[in-house]
């Protein structure tokens, strides 16, 4: 894909698919991620939480700790692409505005996926627990 053509969430599901195929892509895409949303805390608002899951949940798969489904791997590494593109349907630099398709994504994402979420938070606090024994 040209590096001018807007990115859809279906075009960065195809780059997801490709990023999983090589997980060695993926520890910069979650570094990137985690940069820019620091940078851009108070933009993300609500959907910083689920978004912050999103980076641990890949992480723990990256790491083999937490083997999810694929599908909803794909689905978290695609909303994180999303988010990373600065040249997504409305443009990073469009002030205000440029979040907004984001947050929409991650968001839209975190709600196809609550029982995921939901068994990763359970089972983080369970590994936690375990850990300290």
């Amino acid at each position: 894909m040209p590096k001018n053509t807007v990115l859809t969430f279906e075009r960065a599901m195809t780059r997801a698919e490709s990023n999983v195929s090589h997980k060695e892509r993926l520890p910069w895409l979650l570094d990137e991620a985690t940069r820019k949303a620091e940078q851009h805390h108070q933009s993300l608002l609500a959907s910083r939480e689920s978004f912050q899951v999103f980076i641990r949940l890949i992480g723990c798969w990256l790491a083999n700790t937490y083997p999810r489904p694929v599908q909803s791997i794909l689905m978290a590494v695609g909303a994180v692409i999303y988010f990373v593109s600065s040249f997504d349907l409305i443009p990073d630099a469009v002030p205000v505005l440029g979040l907004v398709d984001d947050v929409w994504v991650i968001n839209s994402v975190a709600r196809a996926n609550l029982r995921v979420i939901s068994s990763f938070r359970n089972w983080e606090v369970s590994f936690r627990k375990e850990s300290r024994v």
